[in-house]
C-alpha cells in the first residue's frame, strides 16, 4: 500500500467511431451525452479528446474523461446515468461506436 492520497477519480471512456457517423457522433456527445452525464452533479470537469494515431479501420478514436470525487460516488452514476447513457449510445449508433471505460485514482504527489 502507497503513501500517495487519492484526491479526485477519473472516468474514462474511448470510443472508436466509425467515419460513417463521426459528425453525429460529436453533436452527440456535446449536445446530449455530456449535458446528461453531469445533470446531477457527480460527475464532473468533462473533457472530451481525440485519440492521436487512431485513424484505422475506417474509424478514430475519441476519449471522454469525467471526474467524480469517490468510488462511491461514480459507482452510484454507473449504476444509474451510466448505465441509461451506454443503452442509448448502444441503441443511436449500434455497431458504429464501441466503448470501454476506465476509472482511475488521481493522487497527490507533492
Amino acid at each position: 500500500m502507497s503513501n500517495f492520497v487519492t484526491v479526485m477519480i477519473i472516468y474514462n471512456t474511448t470510443f472508436h467511431v466509425s467515419d460513417e457517423v463521426e459528425r453525429m457522433f460529436l453533436d452527440y456527445i456535446r449536445l446530449q451525452y455530456v449535458p446528461m452525464a453531469t445533470a446531477d452533479g457527480i460527475m464532473n470537469n468533462p473533457i472530451l479528446t481525440r485519440v492521436m494515431g487512431s485513424a484505422h479501420d475506417g474509424g478514430m478514436s475519441y476519449a471522454l474523461q469525467m471526474q467524480a470525487e469517490s468510488v462511491k460516488e461514480l459507482q452510484k452514476w454507473c449504476l444509474g446515468t451510466g448505465k441509461t447513457l451506454s443503452a442509448r449510445i448502444s441503441t443511436h449508433f449500434g455497431n458504429s461506436v464501441v466503448g470501454f471505460t476506465t476509472m482511475m485514482d488521481v493522487i497527490d504527489i507533492k
